[in-house]
């Protein structure tokens, strides 16, 4: 399958900046609107992880600063 390509975000500069100025920052908005997408692109060397999942959510809750 073809990957499609990722439209660059006028936000995406503004997000970089604030995450040099911050420990970290918050991508808000409704289901489906691409905050994901625009986070792995201003980010990509930034691990990702998806607290939907519940072993991923259950280890932030148990373990917080990934100690273990």
């Amino acid at each position: 399958m073809p990957r499609t390509a990722v439209i660059e975000r006028d936000i995406a500069p503004c997000l970089i900046e604030l995450f040099d100025q911050c420990p970290f920052v918050t991508a808000t908005g409704p289901r489906q609107s691409g905050k994901t997408t625009l986070c792995r692109a201003a980010f990509p060397h930034q691990k990702y992880v998806n607290l939907e999942a519940p072993d991923q959510r259950e280890f932030a809750r148990s373990d917080p600063r990934g100690d273990s």
